[in-house]
């Protein structure tokens, strides 16, 4: 991060001050949130940014990975990734597990887990969406994954995830949430 960007406040949390589209200062938040924009008209929020996350699940276990990036480097998570500009939930969860483990994944069922959870240095909010997936092809790291590991139900209270939510799904996913 430059020096420059390090002087500006910026917080996930706090509404936009200035126009994403033109730079004009903003009018005062609105109380259901969002700020407009005076010259261009339009009105700017902050959301949760969406991701997905794949629980694989195959002979009573779940596959974890481990992180090979920051952030949360060497911690476990699910394979899975932010969403693509107009990308549908199940399309970007196939795409990730493709990136991530050179493995076709099939959705099995409606999403298993919905949770927010704040990402990175900066906070940003981030709106998770959990599959449980099975997949066709031997799982290999490739991308943002150190290495891969199968886990059981029994196992799961004891293991150091990023993001508890990722716990959870597992949980659900292994019937016995």
């Amino acid at each position: 991060m430059t020096e420059a960007a390090q002087k500006v406040l910026f917080s996930a949390t706090q509404p936009y001050r200035f126009c994403p589209a033109d730079g004009t200062r903003l009018e005062e938040p609105r109380p259901g949130g969002g700020a407009r924009c005076p010259l261009c008209g339009r009105s700017w929020y902050r959301n949760s940014a969406p991701a997905v996350g794949a629980v694989i699940v195959q002979d009573g276990q779940a596959l974890v990975t481990v992180r090979a990036r920051e952030p949360e480097k060497g911690r476990l998570d699910l394979p899975g990734g932010f969403l693509e500009v107009g990308e549908r939930p199940v399309d970007g969860l196939v795409r990730e597990v493709r990136e991530e483990l050179g493995a076709e994944a099939e959705v099995v069922g409606p999403p298993i887990l919905l949770a927010t959870h704040t990402y990175g240095p900066d906070g940003a909010y981030v709106l998770a969406i959990g599959f449980k997936t099975s997949i066709r092809g031997e799982p290999s790291p490739t991308d943002d994954v150190a290495r891969i590991r199968w886990v059981s139900a029994e196992e799961l209270d004891n293991l150091d995830f990023a993001w508890e939510h990722d716990r959870e799904m597992v949980r659900e996913a292994l019937g016995s949430g």
